[in-house]
Parts: structure tokens; C-alpha cells; sequence
């Protein structure tokens, strides 16, 4: 890349043509509200996405899944989410609206969830549904998530300050990436402990599709303030 790229020019302000500094380039992007609106929901997906893939393995080899068979699943299901990013570059390029395109991954990925790991009340107890259908489940779960990154990191080119900004913006998103992986993976499995089993894992996961959701409204907003449809 290196050979086959030119060099970028150096990152100018927008008051004049000294390059912006790291401090400067840093309180510019820290106080506009695109780059948390973003960077708030790439957590959120992150951190689901996380909690559900990450756990894959523990919950097969709790069903009595054989070692062999419990990777490939894991494998598939991650693999899932490339196609999701395919899809949501495609859906981009044809015109669809970004904030439409990430209320439909959260919605999707909230209802995975819900149909994977909820049990609800039957005639004979507890009624989940089948395996092959909660895991089919989880492979629409990592699918439609996987056009959140893609959608996010086309909206950090539009929503950054400027030019300049747009590489913090983008290290914002990462960082609030990171720490949604690192938060709530080890909720998930208190909680998964505390009810001895992953029956109400869904309600967590299913808040950070929620607030997502409300996040892509935000966004949606945003984006129509800048366009003059609407009043800040």
C-alpha cells in the first residue's frame, strides 16, 4: 500500500493552512455531537455482538457439542458478519439511508437475540425453540449486524467536524468500540450465573439493539439539522 498509494497531503484547519494539531484536532471532534453519536453506537453494537459470538463456544460445550463441531459453528456464525458488511456497502451505494439501514441492523439483531437465547412460559414449563432455529438465530443475529460497521464508519467521513477530523472521529468510534467489548461480555456472564442459564441474556443485548436504535434517530436528526430539514 505504501508503494501503490500517494501521500496524503498534511491535515489542514479550517481557520487557516497551518496543519491542525493533535490537541486541536481532538476538542473539535470531542465537542460536536456527530462523533459521540456514532461512536455511542458502535459500542453498543459492538458490545452486543461481543457478548452473544464471544460466548458461542461455552454455550455449545454446555450443550454436549463436540469440540470439532462447536468451532465450526462459532467460525460460521462470526463469518456471518462479513456478509453483513457486504450487504450494507451495496445498500449504501444504492441509496439507502444510513440511519434506516442501522434501525434495521439493531432491530434484526435485538430479535436474534430474543428468538436464540429467550424461553418463554408453556403448557409443560419453559418453551425455547429448536437448535437448529436458535442457532440459525444467531447467524441472522451476527448477519444483520455486521451493516452497523459498515453503515458507522461511512457516517464518520459525513459526521466528523471536517476534514481534519475525520481520523479522530474514527479512533472515537474504535475506542468506544473497545470498551462496550470490554463492559459487557462480564455482564452477560453474571448474569448468565445468577439465573443459571442464558435465558436472560436476550434483555441486555436487547437494550443495546434499543439503544441503538435510538441512537440511528439521533443520527437521523443530526443529519437533517445539517441539511437545513429541520431546526437544531
Amino acid at each position: 500500500m505504501a508503494l501503490a498509494l500517494p501521500h496524503d497531503e498534511p491535515a489542514r484547519s479550517r481557520e487557516g493552512g497551518t496543519p491542525a494539531s493533535v490537541p486541536g484536532r481532538l476538542r473539535t471532534t470531542l465537542t460536536a455531537p456527530g462523533p459521540w453519536l456514532i461512536a455511542l453506537c458502535f459500542g453498543v453494537y459492538a458490545a452486543q455482538w461481543m457478548a452473544v459470538i464471544g460466548f458461542l463456544p461455552s454455550i455449545y460445550a454446555t450443550a454436549g457439542f463436540p469440540a470439532g463441531l462447536t468451532a465450526v459453528l462459532t467460525a460460521l456464525a462470526a463469518a456471518a458478519n462479513i456478509g453483513g458488511n457486504v450487504v450494507g456497502g451495496r445498500l449504501l451505494q444504492r441509496g439507502i439511508a444510513a440511519p434506516r439501514l442501522l434501525m434495521t441492523a439493531f432491530g434484526l439483531m435485538g430479535l436474534g437475540t430474543a428468538l436464540a437465547f429467550g424461553e418463554w412460559p408453556g403448557a409443560t414449563g419453559a418453551v425455547a425453540l429448536p437448535p437448529a432455529a436458535r442457532y440459525l438465530a444467531v447467524i441472522g443475529f451476527s448477519l444483520a449486524g455486521g451493516m452497523a460497521p459498515a453503515t458507522l464508519f461511512s457516517l464518520a467521513i459525513r459526521l466528523a467536524p471536517s476534514a481534519a477530523t475525520v481520523s479522530t472521529t474514527v479512533g472515537w468510534m474504535q475506542q468506544w468500540s473497545s470498551f462496550g467489548q470490554v463492559v459487557l461480555p462480564p455482564l452477560v456472564a453474571w448474569i448468565t450465573a445468577r439465573a443459571g442459564g442464558w435465558q436472560w441474556t436476550w434483555l441486555v443485548t436487547g437494550a443495546c439493539s434499543l439503544a441503538g436504535m435510538a441512537l440511528s434517530l439521533g443520527i437521523g436528526r443530526l443529519q437533517r439539522c445539517r441539511a437545513g430539514e429541520v431546526s437544531p
